[in-house]
């Protein structure tokens, strides 16, 4: 019976699937990291993370393959990797990247959704049918070389760059060779200037469909901030955000929208790789044997008598490929929280005191805001 209420539950999901939008998920490759190398060239083939001894909040390339992550301690990250160069953030110019990236965005969707400052998605349904009566004057992009700080010849010419002016751009990976044109400033000309060879030589025009839109996205972002970013582009967010991963970095990868497509993506698709399953959530449902999201459809049933009915509902809607189409840029808030990072600490005592203290300081901000709380959970990063 409970098979039977969770199989009409699938079937009501798959007739409401909807494959008309085009979801783009945006993504800056290690974007504090980038920002530190593009601003001081010295540490381009350096691991280095941004952060503190404490915490870190991002690691270039170079440093991940030694196993240093976002949120790991960096007292941990050294013992990994001793020649980590840790740069303090600057918040203050990471927002001012971000801001120049997000106008780029508001181009192709003024109701874009950002998540972060280096992470955003997109809705590019109405862009596109839009964009397919643009002449190809509208999508061409002219490459001028200007004041950028890989470039300080304002008359050299694009295919005439120095080698370190064209590495730059922090791609910081020498396995991923960028798809888009080298660093400069994009900019479109009169139509004196269209007529010119020279300048012609040094322009690109993007093409109509999805995968061109955010190639010039893309293109964009890397002309404006010397900064690479990887994409996603699918019929719903949850898609997106792990297409968006696939090509990573400075890549980009597109899941058509029809259902085969969507479903031989998904198949095999490692339930890790989903943005909601965490490495408790995946430790539990390994060991019920499942792995891969064809298996999580396929023990639906088990699920369903396992987990709250929130849990497995969302397992139902991954294993069958399905996430929003409606981005929102301001919702209720739903959860309150207070944090510290310490340095290392050994004395059960000295945690349990701290605990207590956040505890206090969390009930007077919920105090304030006039809301009561039925659990408290506690989250600890060792």
């Amino acid at each position: 019976q409970k098979e039977q209420c969770v199989d009409r539950f699938a079937m009501e999901l798959e007739q409401s699937r909807n494959l008309s939008n085009t979801i783009v998920h945006i993504d800056m490759d290690a974007f504090y990291a980038a920002v530190e190398m593009r601003d001081n060239p010295e540490l381009k083939d350096k691991p280095i993370a941004v952060g503190s001894m404490s915490m870190l909040s991002t690691s270039n390339y170079h440093a991940r393959r030694f196993g240093v992550r976002a949120a790991m301690p960096g007292f941990i990250a050294r013992r990994l990797c001793p020649q980590l160069i840790i740069v303090p953030p600057n918040f203050d110019k990471y927002r001012a990247v971000s801001k120049e990236v997000k106008e780029i965005l508001a181009d192709y969707d003024p109701n874009f959704m950002a998540m972060s400052l280096d992470e955003a998605y997109l809705n590019i349904t109405k862009h596109l049918e839009e964009r397919q009566n643009w002449p190809e004057d509208k999508r061409r992009y002219f490459i001028k070389m200007g004041s950028s700080v890989e470039n300080d010849n304002p008359g050299k010419e694009v295919n005439k760059l120095s080698e370190h002016e064209r590495s730059i751009s922090p791609l910081l990976f020498e396995e991923s060779p960028s798809d888009v044109p080298p660093p400069g400033d994009p900019f479109q000309v009169n139509f004196e200037e269209q007529n010119n060879p020279q300048i012609l030589q040094n322009s690109v025009v993007f093409g109509t469909s999805a995968q061109e839109v955010v190639k010039e996205i893309r293109f964009r972002i890397e002309q404006k901030t010397t900064l690479t970013a990887s994409a996603g582009i699918a019929p719903n967010t949850m898609l997106a955000k792990v297409c968006s991963d696939k090509n990573k970095p400075n890549g980009q990868y597109q899941i058509l929208p029809n259902r085969q497509a969507v479903m031989d993506f998904i198949k095999d698709l490692p339930i890790r790789k989903v943005s909601g399953i965490g490495k408790v959530t995946e430790k539990m449902l390994k060991a019920l044997g499942i792995i891969t999201c064809t298996e999580l459809y396929q023990q639906r049933a088990l699920l369903s008598l396992l987990f709250s009915e929130t849990s497995w509902h969302y397992f139902l809607h991954i294993s069958l490929g399905l996430g929003s189409t409606h981005l929102t840029r301001d919702g209720e808030r739903k959860s309150m929280s207070v944090e510290r990072t310490f340095s290392e600490i050994n004395k059960a005592e000295e945690q349990y005191s701290l605990c207590q203290e956040l505890c206090s300081e969390l009930a007077q901000d919920l105090q304030k805001e006039r809301l009561k709380k039925k659990y408290l959970p506690l989250l600890r990063n060792c």
